[in-house]
This record gives C-alpha cells, structure tokens and sequence, in this order.
C-alpha cells in the first residue's frame, strides 16, 4: 500500500522551519600580525616579506606547469565523462517514461478501487523521485583534475608566520560572533 506524499512533505517542511528557526551563532577568526617596533626587526620582516613572495611564486610556477601537463589528460577524461552523462541520461529517460506511466495509470490502485469509473482529472502530480544529470563541462573536469593532481598550497604562510614572530613581531588571532550571536552578558 502506497501512502500519501503530501502529509510526508509537509512534515519535512515544518521539520526545516523549526531547525531554522534555532540557528546556531556563527563566528569568524581573524589573524593580526603586529609588526616589531625595533629596526632590526623590521628589517628581519621584509626578509621575512622576500621569503614568502619567492615561495608564493614558485609555487604559483609549479602550479601552472602542473596544470599545463594535465591538458591531455583533460581531454580523454572529458570524453569518458560524456559517455557516462549519455549512458546516464539515458537511464533518465527510460526511469522518467516509467514514473509518468505510473502516474496516468495510478488511478487504478486508488482506494476504494471502482472498476467502472474512470476520472478524467488526474491526481497531484509530483516530480519524479530523481534528478537528471547534469551534462559534463570541459572546464568543471580541468578543475577537478587540478584540484586532485596539483598542489595550490605549498605552506608559504606557516613559515612566514614563524618567521615574523621570530623577528619580534606578534600575531594576534581573533575570534567574533558575525551571525546569529548569543545575547552579550
């Protein structure tokens, strides 16, 4: 036996509205770094400046080329994904033509079943239980190749942090309520 959707969808409806209704505060953590007030720690920070743009650009260098090596790959991977999508869609189709059958005969399994009378109206249509996929981009596979195959962080910041603490500088980490926060006390 089949029961109803909408008491169902209704539920989950006002199940959403009550979590939303309690939403937790959210925070931001910000990071100052206050710089030495003596000349030779500031001296030791624009070392400390150097370091991190050479280190930021080869690693920025690394990156590109990791990216340019990826191309062919890019290619074959994008060919593949486009026989899964057809092989996908394909299956959309045949579940999509099996779920409107369903609906315009669904008035044969109502209860109390009059074998002698038909409807005309149909009942609440309700979209099918699935969605369609979602054709494969050229650039979204170049993406995902990148982001599993080349390295973006190569620690730069890390080690600029303790280098300028180890001038004399201080970073100070900051932690405030941006959204939904707690009454002040």
């Amino acid at each position: 036996m089949r029961l109803p959707a909408s008491p169902f969808r209704f539920i989950v409806a006002a199940l959403f509205a009550a979590l939303a209704g309690c939403a937790t505060p959210q925070y931001q953590t910000t990071v100052r770094l206050i710089p030495p007030a003596d000349a030779q720690g500031r001296a030791c920070v624009q070392t400390c400046d150097a370091k991190k743009a050479t280190c930021q650009n080869d690693c920025q260098t690394r990156y590109q080329a990791c990216a340019k090596a990826l191309e062919p790959q890019v290619e074959a991977r994008y060919l593949d994904a486009l026989k899964k999508y057809e092989l996908e869609l394909k299956q959309y189709a045949a579940a999509l033509r099996h779920y409107e059958m369903q609906m315009q005969f669904d008035w044969m399994n109502r209860y109390p079943f009059y074998p002698y009378w038909w409807d005309p109206w149909p009942g609440p249509y309700f979209p099918p239980p699935y969605r369609e996929p979602v054709m494969p981009t050229r650039e979204g596979v170049r993406a995902q190749l990148e982001k599993s195959e080349c390295k973006a962080d190569c620690g730069c910041l890390p080690a600029y942090d303790t280098c300028f603490v180890g001038c004399g500088g201080q970073r100070v980490t900051e932690t405030m309520c941006i959204k939904n926060c707690p009454p002040a006390k």
